[in-house]
């Protein structure tokens, strides 16, 4: 397979995932796989991968809502809504158990609504500490993270030192390769635009893992010459929580901006920090999700977001930031007011877009991008 064929080969792969709904994404599973579905990156996925199952991150997903109003109150999330439509129309069947992690109010309601369906054979609620900085909180985690792994191994058998090692060397990988991915992004820009770089962030998710890191390979080795610059585009820093899909980014696109850089839950947040792998896999997996934040829902003291929010973006080199955040998510809509008049103090000006379902309000979402990409213009 030449280079010119295989570059588009793997770019239609992810999206022929990334595009795939929950009755079809079953049939690109490996045999005899045991899909468990998680909704945060706070979830050791390794542990999951190193039990022989298949860790499936639930992202929201366009759906038409006929059954959940009778089971939630209008002022939950899409990511909530739209999982727990799916669940009772049947889609997420193929789930052999769900993980839970303490975040916010909306979802820990959902793990009680969705436990009482009894459509789901396993579930697990991780008690992930809201207080990093206690002196109590890293030990509370590791005494978690030891229970996730009993859990699993109570139910699908036993994981040996060597495949948990092997799984945390696999996620690493992962994340390297992601890793630069986003650092070449700018230059190869026009080879994968963010239409196609969010579908490669989100197939990445939905699929056996060992199959997305060999596709990350062929991705950067097949990636072809550049073709022109990109000093046309406003660099624009994006921030928010589970809204990897590609409508966004296109907007973003098409009114004259790219994604430079990113702090989304379903971005950067999940692959900034690697898994030690020279120490105890226990200790290693502790310190790595105890130390990988900026999640609202977890507290470090009162100004850690604002600080390293202000810079990531300074770094970036971008001219605003774009939060980009779930209509009802009350998390992120508490930190908001703080880290827009950090950055604004700065001089970095700042867009609020507040989203629900990814297929609507499409058109007044690119008229507000479009005005905040032409004042960023002269910058």
């Amino acid at each position: 397979m030449d280079q010119e064929t295989s570059f588009p080969k793997v770019l239609k792969e992810f999206e022929t995932i990334a595009s795939m709904g929950y009755r079809e994404i079953p049939s690109t599973f490996p045999e005899d796989c045991i899909p468990i579905g998680f909704f945060c990156p706070y979830v050791p996925e390794e542990l999951i991968h190193a039990a022989g199952a298949l860790p499936f991150r639930l992202m929201g997903t366009p759906i038409k809502m006929s059954h959940v109003q009778s089971h939630l109150p209008p002022n939950c999330c899409h990511l909530v809504k739209s999982s727990l439509e799916s669940l009772l129309q049947g889609d997420l069947d193929f789930l052999r158990g769900i993980i839970f992690s303490h975040t916010c109010d909306s979802m820990q309601g959902l793990a009680d609504i969705w436990a009482f369906q009894k459509r789901t054979p396993l579930q697990f609620n991780l008690m992930m500490p809201s207080r990093l900085d206690s002196k109590h909180s890293q030990s509370f985690l590791k005494a978690e993270i030891e229970r996730f792994k009993d859990f699993l191994e109570s139910h699908l058998g036993k994981m040996s030192p060597q495949n948990l090692k092997t799984s945390i060397q696999l996620f690493n990988r992962i994340r390297e390769q992601l890793q630069t991915l986003y650092a070449r992004g700018p230059a190869w820009h026009q080879q994968i635009p963010g239409m196609d770089f969010a579908r490669i962030i989100r197939a990445g998710n939905l699929m056996d893992r060992q199959h997305y890191l060999e596709l990350l390979n062929d991705l950067l080795k097949t990636l072809p010459e550049r073709t022109e610059g990109n000093g046309h585009l406003v660099p624009v820093y994006l921030a928010g929580n589970i809204t990897h899909s590609d409508s966004y980014f296109s907007l973003i696109e098409e009114a004259g901006a790219m994604v430079i850089q990113d702090n989304l839950c379903s971005g950067t947040r999940f692959l900034r920090l690697m898994t030690q792998e020279d120490i105890d896999p226990i200790e290693g997996l502790t310190q790595r999700y105890f130390n990988s934040f900026l999640c609202p829902t977890k507290h470090r003291g009162p100004c850690a977001h604002q600080e390293t929010l202000l810079t990531e973006v300074e770094k970036s080199g971008a001219k605003g930031v774009i939060f980009l955040l779930y209509k009802y998510c009350e998390t992120h809509f508490f930190d908001y007011p703080d880290l827009k008049q950090v950055l604004e103090s700065k001089g970095i000006p700042t867009l609020l877009l507040e989203v629900e379902d990814p297929s609507h309000s499409i058109g007044q979402l690119k008229i507000r991008i479009q005005a905040f990409v032409e004042m960023l213009s002269p910058f």
